[in-house]
């Protein structure tokens, strides 16, 4: 996927929506301004103010700690209103360790996704070789609960609100031990919040890093050696309110955990 004439902003207008998305984001009330009747973006602008707003952040000093690959399954895209897989940034100051203590207040309508990550091994300079030789490029696979602000503010989800607000992405809590959870094909990944939701699905997280590492080319982004890949996840995204306990299992490896305070 690479820019196409859908793209109709100019490089001031990008950075003038990327500086409002970054307010708006720090204020955790992302992307106030789908909610403007009048207000419309086309998805390759809405990649261009995700970009845009990572390199604001990346200028105040934070740090990319990798990227996510978002709306894998036919189950999220239905449920967040997209017919495509997007890309977003993780960055370093939203990584918690397990178990987390995350506080409501934090986030905007919080919802997870349970999935594995993987950290890459070397940096991804040849696509056709990842899509060969994919475990060539891992260190490891390990399971995560990912966080998001769980709020569309248009007239109906869509991508270009997905993807302009970074595909929903805020944080994610690892494992405290990086151990693997192997290099087989498929791992079963199992979701439990409180008492309301148990769900496993059998994945394979290699399946989704080469179209991840496509569609960051197409827009000049290469992942590297030591970066975090989320892979994707076939459940869907879980609301999670006050007292709920969150846990997301790889057999193998230690489960991830996370209370709401």
């Amino acid at each position: 996927m690479g820019m196409t004439t859908d793209s109709i902003m100019t490089n001031s207008e990008v950075q003038t929506l990327a500086r409002r998305q970054l307010h708006d984001y720090d204020a955790r009330k992302p992307g106030m301004v789908f909610a403007e009747p009048t207000f419309h973006l086309a998805l390759d602008d809405a990649y261009l103010v995700q970009i845009e707003t990572a390199q604001l952040r990346i200028l105040r000093g934070e740090t990319v700690a990798g990227y996510k690959i978002g709306c894998v399954s036919a189950a999220v895209r239905r449920q967040l209103g997209t017919e495509h897989a997007v890309f977003g940034h993780l960055f370093a100051s939203e990584i918690r360790a397990s178990p987390a203590k995350l506080s409501a207040d934090e986030f905007c309508c919080l919802a997870i996704e349970g999935e594995l990550a993987l950290i890459l091994d070397e940096d991804i300079d040849d696509i056709d070789e990842l899509r060969k030789h994919p475990m060539r490029f891992v260190r490891s696979v390990f399971p995560v609960i990912e966080l998001h602000h769980y709020i569309f503010r248009g007239p109906s989800p869509s991508a270009a609100e997905i993807v302009a607000n970074n595909a929903l992405q805020a944080g994610i809590v690892v494992p405290a031990a990086r151990a693997t959870a192997g290099t087989a094909d498929l791992l079963d990944v199992t979701v439990t919040i409180s008492d309301r939701v148990e769900e496993t699905a059998t994945v394979n997280p290699l399946e989704t890093v080469y179209e991840l590492a496509s569609r960051l080319a197409a827009f000049g982004i290469k992942p590297r050696a030591g970066e975090i890949l989320l892979t994707g996840s076939p459940l869907p995204l879980y609301p999670v309110v006050q007292d709920d306990g969150i846990q997301v299992q790889c057999r193998g490896v230690a489960a991830v955990t996370a209370t709401v305070t």
